[in-house]
């Protein structure tokens, strides 16, 4: 099992044949955009979902203020 360790481990790795691009290489409208851009979006995206889902919270009464 360890007789050609040594050797496996020195030799170059193979490279992945199923590599996927990631998300952003795949949709061409955030490949065009700044990473402080991108940021800005997932920041207001998460306060869109967290307003959305307080004001759901508000409308079924689950929230009390």
């Amino acid at each position: 099992m360890f007789d050609d360790l040594r050797n496996a481990a020195a030799s170059e790795p193979e490279p992945y044949e199923d590599f996927q691009p990631s998300l952003v290489e795949r949709l061409p409208l955030f490949s065009k955009l700044k990473p402080q851009q991108r940021f800005i979006l997932a920041l207001l995206l998460f306060m869109n979902v967290t307003v959305l889902g307080c004001g759901c919270l508000l409308a079924f009464d689950r929230l009390i203020l």
